[in-house]
């Protein structure tokens, strides 16, 4: 039996069919060969802009909490490196009101880097005793607002805290806040 046909080429084909190209289906055929109603054809019509109608939104949405995430943690991190500067800082300093300038300054240096919101709102304080020999603690708060992103639900200011200890030399002398 030849597997070729009667003629010995190609296997023959029905009259009136023309082959499609790969990756391209004849016009009003599946996949499958079926030959598909008028009805079935315009009954897809449409269905692109429906779904880009229910993605869109959770899209969005996602896109907005991805961009409130961003925002904490850049945030965080930069209030770590501000206690941390403000805390080493501080420990160099001769007296306590020294050391509270050298912290205000490094808040300020750092955030400069931070929101808007944030940038406004960071103060540092010490914390602790300024006593030779002990640990310096220096603490870092802002408050992020988050009302540019009323979608999600969040809408409100969250406030952070950071904090950094370093110690404070116990050889080094150490003068009153007055006393020259």
């Amino acid at each position: 039996m030849n597997l070729l046909g009667k003629h010995g080429s190609r296997p023959s084909r029905a009259r009136g069919l023309r082959r499609a190209l790969p990756g391209r289906v004849p016009s009003g055929r599946v996949p499958s060969g079926r030959v598909l109603s008028g009805r079935a054809r315009r009954s897809e019509r449409g269905t692109m802009a429906l779904e880009m109608v229910i993605l869109a939104p959770i899209l969005l949405i996602l896109f907005m909490f991805l961009l409130a995430c961003g925002r904490y943690f850049q945030t965080s991190s930069l209030l770590e490196n501000a206690a941390r500067d403000g805390a080493r800082s501080a420990s160099q300093a001769r007296s306590l009101g020294d050391a509270q300038t050298r912290v205000d300054e490094a808040v300020t240096r750092t955030m400069d880097q931070a929101v808007a919101s944030c940038k406004a709102s960071a103060a540092g304080s010490i914390t602790t005793a300024f006593t030779a020999g002990t640990p310096l603690s220096v603490e870092v708060t802002c408050t992020i607002d988050y009302r540019d992103l009323g979608l999600l639900g969040i809408g409100g200011d969250t406030t952070i805290t950071k904090q950094f200890s370093s110690s404070l030399d116990p050889y080094r002398g150490i003068r009153d806040g007055d006393t020259p």
